[in-house]
């Protein structure tokens, strides 16, 4: 009887209880999810950006379609967005329509068969700025804004 009396006091002092994560393990899991937030977050702002850079380029396409009509009805392009088709959002003159965050102008104008477009807008304290012209069927971007115009979602880990 002594040695089970002795046998069950061994077991009482080393039992170890399993319920639970030990410190470490929760410091592993914190650091992990801190690595993740540090690649997710900056690709997520760029992902935004570029959506948004969508409604820049729609716009330009679309002021750039609404020069051509005004050229084909006037024999010269329209020297401000407001007398373009569809382009007048104040009522007022002042070479500005608001699409999304960006701002559309006529860059330059002229009546010889030349014009310019721009888009500009503010993100993440630059300025991110777009131009199309009767020469450039396509936009092309006018900033060196990291991750923007290049369209990659790592490109900013490796500038």
């Amino acid at each position: 009887m002594s040695n089970y009396n002795f046998k069950l006091k061994k077991n009482i002092f080393n039992f170890k209880s399993n319920n639970g994560f030990t410190l470490v393990e929760l410091m592993i899991t914190v650091a992990i999810l801190g690595v993740l937030a540090t690649i997710a977050i900056p690709a997520y702002h760029n992902y935004i950006n570029r959506a948004k850079q969508s409604d820049a380029i729609i716009g330009l396409k679309a002021a750039q379609m609404a020069q051509e009509q005004f050229f084909s009805e006037n024999n010269r392009y329209a020297s401000t967005v407001d007398i373009l088709p569809g382009f007048n959002d104040t009522g007022a003159a002042n070479n500005s329509f608001a699409k999304g965050d960006y701002t559309l102008t006529v860059a330059s104008a002229s009546t010889a068969p030349a014009f310019s477009l721009a888009a500009q807008a503010v993100v993440g304290g630059s300025t991110d700025r777009w131009t199309i012209s009767n020469t450039n069927i396509d936009p092309v971007a006018d900033t060196n804004m990291p991750g923007l115009p290049g369209y990659s979602v790592f490109r900013w880990i490796f500038e």
